[in-house]
């Protein structure tokens, strides 16, 4: 039963409440068989929550792994509690640290379970001392002002509860101890190779004893930090909605955008462009200042690689950033298009639709073709090594065409070619020349739109 002189009971429902969370609100706990996290789960528990279990595996630590996942199924068997697990395999190098890699494997196999299991939420046990390790890691790899906020108590929406950040460690082991709960320990934990294990075991006991509540102060630092970065951060945003565009397997961000802004205003924006693009909130000021040179230094075409198996691009206006070697342009497209059909291509961000003509014969339009005669039946293709196209009285390289028309690489890729009786007719963006000096009666037209980007969540 939950007691309201217990501090965490106390915090724990306090922050429940402020979230919004009822006792009938689904959670699902991470629960990696550790102190924070069983003591977690008993306080759940003791306020009446509805609550599940979840255990990763992450293909580490052997014996000692399996013996953590029989733990949390015991115990969640004992309480009478939903378990789910599931297991990855962090062994495998990517370019991360063994750190970083598993704690990626380990929130994409728990959203999983999350999502499956319909819970509106997913909890985890990090606490105060987790929240100091984490801006002095942070501060000395030299992040800037949104690294500093480190662990954020809700992420997308309440989809992730931090519900501990209040506490300190030693609470959490003083509430098992007077229950005498049982828990596992990760002997991990104890590598002082692994810097957060090297910060926790010789530089907080250090600064603790020069400034006693050093911890207490780190955590608040991370509150201060956070309001500030939110606070800014909406502005920032609105600008950066008008000018990053999803696709091709990560983010475009309109270069003119950044060349705008103050020096000071140019970082945060990058901060928060390379955030939404999968490097996270802890990109340090290294590689935010790697990112910025390369922008500055770079010709259309190259590319950076980064942290997390990242990288950048440079296109002539934009720069792509995502996860991989670069971006993943559209792959080959040929339709059938007939009158009075409409056709959409989400990929390369436009629509087009064959429809009748009005009159008088419109002016020349770059999304716009007039069809003459009878033709009732086209192609619709990606563009081709080795298209030709009748442009200044003689047939030139498509190619060549559209570099002159200062088409980016981006561009030619979405680019699309009509054909109609095996004849080149157009490129949508480009004023039509085939039909210039026909006699024919105009008959229809085929218009072009340029399309949005299909993913709203950039």
């Amino acid at each position: 039963m939950a007691s309201a002189f217990d501090p965490v009971h106390r915090e724990l429902a306090r922050f429940l409440r402020a979230q919004g969370v009822t006792r009938v609100t689904p959670l699902l706990a991470a629960v990696s068989g550790g102190p924070d996290s069983v003591a977690l789960l008993h306080a759940l528990l003791a306020l009446g929550q509805r609550v599940g279990v979840a255990h990763v595996h992450h293909g580490l630590r052997g014996a000692e792994a399996d013996r953590e996942l029989e733990f949390v199924v015991s115990l969640a068997t004992r309480l009478g509690v939903a378990c789910r697990v599931e297991r990855v395999d962090a062994r495998a190098r990517d370019g991360r640290s063994p750190e970083a890699r598993a704690r990626s494997l380990r929130y994409e196999a728990l959203e999983r379970m999350r999502a499956a299991g319909g819970y509106r939420s997913l909890v985890t046990a990090h606490h105060a001392d987790d929240q100091a390790e984490t801006v002095l890691l942070r501060a000395i790899r030299g992040t800037g002002p949104g690294g500093l906020a480190a662990i954020r108590p809700s992420l997308d929406a309440g989809r992730v509860l931090r519900p501990l950040l209040g506490l300190r460690r030693a609470e959490l082991l003083e509430y098992l101890a007077k229950r005498g709960l049982a828990f596992v320990t990760d002997s991990s934990n104890s590598d002082r190779a692994i810097p957060r294990n090297r910060l926790r075991a010789e530089v907080v006991p250090v600064l603790e004893s020069i400034a006693p509540g050093a911890v207490a102060r780190l955590a608040r630092l991370a509150e201060l930090a956070r309001e500030a970065e939110d606070t800014a951060r909406g502005p920032l945003d609105a600008l950066l909605d008008r000018a990053v565009e999803a696709g091709e397997g990560g983010l475009w961000l309109e270069l003119e955008l950044l060349g705008a802004l103050e020096p000071a205003l140019r970082r945060r924006a990058l901060a928060r462009f390379a955030a939404r693009a999968g490097l996270g909130e802890s990109a340090s000021r290294a590689e935010l200042a790697r990112i910025d040179a390369f922008l500055a230094d770079s010709r259309a075409g190259q590319r950076l690689s980064l942290a997390a198996s990242h990288s950048v691009y440079r296109d002539r206006a934009r720069v792509w950033l995502g996860a991989g070697s670069g971006p993943v342009f559209p792959p080959p497209v040929l339709h059938t298009f007939c009158r009075g059909e409409s056709l959409e291509f989400r990929e390369r961000r436009i629509r087009l639709e064959w429809r009748d003509a009005p009159s008088p014969r419109p002016a020349p339009d770059p999304f716009v073709l007039p069809v003459f005669g009878a033709l009732e039946r086209c192609t619709v293709r990606s563009a081709r090594d080795g298209d030709r196209i009748h442009a200044g009285g003689r047939a030139r390289s498509l190619k060549d065409v559209l570099a002159r028309a200062r088409w980016s690489k981006l561009e030619r890729a979405r680019a699309l070619v009509i054909e109609g009786e095996g004849e080149f007719l157009w490129v949508p963006g480009l004023i039509p020349t085939t039909v210039a000096h026909t006699r024919d009666a105009l008959s229809s037209e085929i218009r072009a739109e340029r399309l949005s980007s299909p993913d709203e969540t950039c």
